[in-house]
């Protein structure tokens, strides 16, 4: 058998079809013709192979070996659009540097834990409205 006819055999069987179906989508009247490419009496030509590749949603490079093949995904994995793993690898990255930067802060606070609070600046301490109707001094039993 040849490679060319491994390949073949391999990919039709992958896209679950027999020969006789295989013969059909080709436009040949039988199986023998598919039998003959799958067990090298007989090579394809280049026009089907080609066409082959189309049915298989291949490469023609694939098909006569010059490729790796590609199978179908086992039962643990799963199909993810290249933009989407983008997606979610960026949102892995920001979660762990979130995560890292807490475990910093945990380990400074471990490290010094009888470290004074920071002292507020002038700045950072709200004022308190004075309404403008009370004087300084002032209550409403004065008035």
């Amino acid at each position: 058998m040849s490679i060319t006819g491994q390949r073949i055999k391999r990919y039709r069987e992958l896209a679950g079809m027999n020969q006789d179906e295989l013969a059909a989508l080709m436009g040949k009247s039988g199986k023998t013709i598919v039998s003959h490419w799958e067990n090298g009496k007989v090579d394809p030509s280049l026009a089907q192979v080609r066409k082959m590749a189309e049915i298989f949603n291949t490469t023609v490079a694939q098909l006569v070996g010059e490729a790796p093949i590609l199978e179908e995904p086992r039962e643990n994995y799963v199909m993810v659009r290249k933009d989407d793993l983008i997606g979610l690898q960026w949102k892995a990255l920001e979660m762990e540097e979130e995560r890292v930067r807490n475990l910093k802060e945990q380990l400074e606070k471990a490290l010094n834990p009888y470290e004074e609070p920071k002292k507020l600046s002038q700045a950072d301490i709200p004022l308190k409205q004075i309404p403008e109707s009370s004087s300084a001094g002032e209550t409403d039993e004065d008035q």
